[in-house]
């Protein structure tokens, strides 16, 4: 009894469509609806301490009024953020050695 091999495209097809379902189960939800109805009435309150900060003569910093910042970072992308810093530091010296060599001799 030969195994029958699994199609890839049936396989992308089924993972899309269950992305599809996933995506349209939270639009009727309104899951997204809710998120920005959220961020409104933050934005209303954060007018409202601005105002009120005005009217009182208080020092105004547009810090203290939105707090909007997500720190996404975790180990992965430290990593990551470490392993760039350190490949631009080599790129660059090497790329600048490179470039004084060529200077040299163009100029010799």
């Amino acid at each position: 009894m030969k195994k029958k091999k699994k199609n890839p495209f049936m396989i992308v097809v089924i993972v899309l469509f269950g992305a599809y379902l996933s995506l349209y189960y939270l639009s009727i939800s309104g899951y997204y609806e809710y998120k920005e109805y959220n961020k409104m009435v933050l934005t209303e309150e954060a007018m409202k301490r601005f105002e009120n900060d005005v009217k009182d003569g208080k020092d105004i910093s547009i810090e203290n009024y939105i707090s909007d910042y997500k720190d996404y970072s975790n180990s992965v992308s430290n990593f990551g953020l470490k392993t760039g810093e350190s490949l631009e530091k080599i790129v660059d010296k090497g790329l600048g050695g490179i470039f004084r060599v060529l200077s040299k001799l163009v100029t010799d």
